[in-house]
């Protein structure tokens, strides 16, 4: 970290934060900007208006510049044993991306169990591992399918978890609650009632359900019916229509037109449900890029049929990849038979049983594969065929394992919106299985350029690691405003020496965007604010700065309680970054 910067060096130049930045803040942190003062305005007066330290006149709309096309991949190495491999490094790694071997710019391990996280990269600023006990570390989203789980399996699953957290949740951990379809909500919090009372609020959803009526198909066998694509399928179908409809009368529909209306029915339901239930798990990936820790969603389903939706899971893993999420999935059916739905018996004609077993064994697997998928793309754990509901819980909601992070930036990558297959070797130990994602899309153009650019700043204030490419340090101020308000300062104190201004005009250039962001004790974010420092000094500032130093201050209005601050800092022209995080007590 920098020194502490004098406090004389206010009769030196800087200035200005335009409103146009805190318009970027706002969409960032969805608050209104507090005002603030510019850097140093005394030296305004020492340079012509031509030659001011900062223009206000010539201020751009606020932009990150980042590698856009940067493609991260997380990967778990187990041993013959399914335990997870340590001590794995860069060069042990080979990535390739449509068969072509691509260069590893960025590694990191992350090793949960300890706290600690070790990143390389071909960019100087190197992550290095924090040491704050005093707030949490590990973040766990519980997310229920309620739209594909059955009544028998939400019953089980939420008493289990609710002995589980009963025992397990300790002071480093916060844990929420969410359904797909939105109903129950409990945010990040360690209060086992308010966990308990979400549970207990857990109902089944039927928008989407089958309702089990007439005849009573499983989403595969109506896909193949709709399709006509297996004869098998469609006299299964049939025979179940005329055991249900036909049994206790002699007037009978025409069997097959029914069954083929009702297959389309439940492949159309079961289209839309899945992507909502995507759509849901996007969505709750977004809001935990807002914790500062560990991030894990523990996925509770039935499972669903996924039909044309490739993209929506591949985009899924994607954004959790650059949240840094992983996502835990567990099938709730445990071990499953094939010879009912729902307790209720399937009346076929003995020589179709054979071909009813293996469209159940087919369809249960297809069901679970949208599961198996995303928890392996983002370096997750999927549990299936176990009926110990506890273990199995806390399998996917506990320490996640140890993983690799591997980043490469394909070379010449078309805007185009393809879909590019990966493959991760162990090119030290082909022996050890590798769980990786299977592939990324491309980006679509320049549409997607401004999701991409503030990633970078995104990431690091939602982050508990400390980027040291931009040393700086900061201390925090408060004042009391009444009985229940504070004003809260955070001045951030930035060593030049470490800023790589660009030359024009005979001006070093440069922009600074300095970011604030304030989490409650649960981790959850409470405010924040972004200032953006435009700095156009002569070679005489730049000297008379570079022996004191600078500071960008921000201010916050907020209420008594303890709070976890977090401060980042941007250099515009390098894109290095410097971070400082503290917890402070405000009366």
């Amino acid at each position: 970290m920098a020194r502490r910067m004098k406090a004389g060096m206010s009769k030196y130049a800087a200035t200005v934060v335009g409103s146009r930045g805190a318009v970027a803040a706002a969409r960032l942190f969805g608050v209104s900007m507090v005002a603030w003062w510019g850097l140093l305005p005394s030296a305004m007066a020492q340079e012509t208006p031509h030659n001011a330290a900062a223009s206000i006149a010539n201020e751009r709309q606020f932009t990150i510049r980042t590698e856009s096309n940067l493609v991260l991949v997380r990967v778990v190495v187990r041993d013959g044993q399914g335990k997870s491999v340590k001590g794995l490094k860069k060069s042990d790694f080979q990535v390739q991306d449509n068969n072509e071997p691509q260069l590893i710019s960025y590694f990191s391990v992350e090793d949960p169990a300890s706290g600690k996280t070790d990143a390389q990269s071909e960019r100087e600023g190197v992550a290095v591992a924090r040491d704050e006990t005093a707030m949490p570390q590990r973040f766990t989203a519980v997310f229920f399918d309620d739209y594909h789980l059955e009544f028998g399996d939400l019953v089980q699953i939420r008493e289990a978890a609710r002995r589980y957290l009963a025992e397990n949740l300790d002071r480093g951990a916060r844990v929420a609650v969410f359904s797909a379809s939105g109903n129950v909500h409990a945010d990040f919090t360690s209060d086992r009632e308010k966990l308990d009372q979400a549970l207990s609020q857990l109902r089944l959803e039927p928008r989407f359900r089958q309702l089990h009526e007439c005849p009573n198909l499983t989403g595969f066998e109506a896909q193949l019916i709709d399709d006509g694509l297996d004869r098998d399928a469609l006299a299964i179908g049939i025979a179940i229509t005329v055991a249900c409809l036909c049994a206790n009368g002699p007037s009978c529909p025409d069997a097959e037109s029914y069954t083929k209306r009702r297959a389309t029915e439940i492949v159309t339901f079961n289209d839309v449900g899945a992507e909502n239930t995507l759509a849901a798990l996007q969505n709750l990936v977004g809001r935990m890029a807002k914790t500062p820790g560990d991030r894990t969603i523990a996925m509770i389903s039935d499972g669903f049929l996924n039909r044309n939706r490739q993209y929506l899971m591949d985009a899924l893993i994607d954004r959790a990849l650059r949240a840094n999420v992983i996502i835990n999935a567990m099938d709730a059916r445990g071990l499953y038979t094939t010879n009912s739905i729902s307790g209720k018996p399937i009346l076929v004609p003995d020589n179709l049983q054979t071909e009813l077993s293996t469209l159940r064994v087919t369809g249960m697997g297809m069901d679970s594969d949208v599961m198996s998928y995303v928890a392996q793309g983002t370096g997750g754990t999927f549990v299936q065929n176990s009926n110990d509901f506890e273990g199995a819980f806390g399998k996917i909601s506990s320490l996640r394992e140890i993983s690799y992070v591997l980043g490469f930036a394909p070379e010449d990558l078309k805007l185009d919106g393809a879909f590019h297959h990966l493959k991760v070797k162990l090119v030290s130990a082909p022996h050890l299985s590798v769980q990786a994602r299977r592939g990324y899309w491309a980006r679509k153009q320049a549409e997607d350029a401004a999701i991409a650019e503030n990633e970078q700043l995104q990431k690091a204030i939602f982050s508990q690691q400390d980027m040291n490419g931009l040393p700086l340090h900061f201390r925090t101020e408060f004042v009391k405003v009444g009985k229940l308000i504070t004003q809260f300062s955070v001045i951030v104190d930035i060593d030049l020496h470490s800023v790589r201004f660009r030359k024009e005009d005979g001006r070093n250039l440069d922009n600074l965007t300095f970011m604030l962001a304030l989490f409650d004790r649960d981790g959850n974010y409470v405010t924040g604010q972004e200032k953006i420092l435009k700095l156009h000094l002569s070679d005489a500032t730049l000297r008379r700065l570079e022996g004191t130093g600078a500071s960008m201050t921000a201010a916050l209005d907020v209420k008594p309680g303890s709070y976890f601050v977090r401060a980042v800092v941007l250099d515009d022209n390098s894109q290095e970054l410097g971070t400082g995080s503290e917890t402070v007590e405000i009366p």
